[in-house]
């Protein structure tokens, strides 16, 4: 429990993540701690599923909450170029870190149209490994089209 202290000390709002982990432990802790532990199973047993690129969720991708996300910001995605479907293209984008709603809101919701503007390609946002290994966010993330930043993601 000292850790949930310290995670929401450091910040006045808990992030998804913080939640989650939170959520996870006090699932442990209480009577329902079988469910806890079959999760656990099931994070060992599906532990690769990031690296070969998540559980894309098209419905997940579409809550009317992004294009709320995106006015909140605001995002917007211009296209300069049309891309060829048929290549793989790597974006660059800064800042990048902790709060990377431009590249989030764009690339992993269906807010700022990426499909209708780049017909063909299937954009994926690279995370830290360590995001993969908080129980239930990494689930969500994955529903988002998140893999993990490794050497061997393909």
């Amino acid at each position: 429990l000292s850790l949930l202290f310290s995670l929401s000390l450091s910040s006045p709002l808990l992030s998804p993540a913080q939640c989650c982990l939170a959520l996870f432990i006090l699932l442990f802790l209480s009577d329902l701690w079988f469910l806890a532990a079959l999760y656990a199973v099931w994070l060992y047993v599906d532990r690769d599923t990031p690296v070969r690129g998540g559980r894309r969720s098209s419905w997940v991708r579409g809550w009317r909450v992004w294009r709320h996300f995106q006015d909140y910001f605001p995002l917007t995605l211009v296209k300069t170029v049309d891309l060829d479907p048929k290549h793989n293209y790597l974006f660059g984008l800064h800042p990048h870190g902790v709060l990377v709603a431009g590249a989030f809101g764009n690339f992993c919701t269906k807010a700022s149209e990426f499909e209708k503007l780049f017909p063909g390609l299937t954009p994926y946002l690279l995370m830290l490994p360590f995001w993969f290994r908080v129980p239930f966010y990494r689930d969500y993330i994955m529903c988002g089209g998140e893999r993990r930043a490794e050497t061997h993601t393909h």
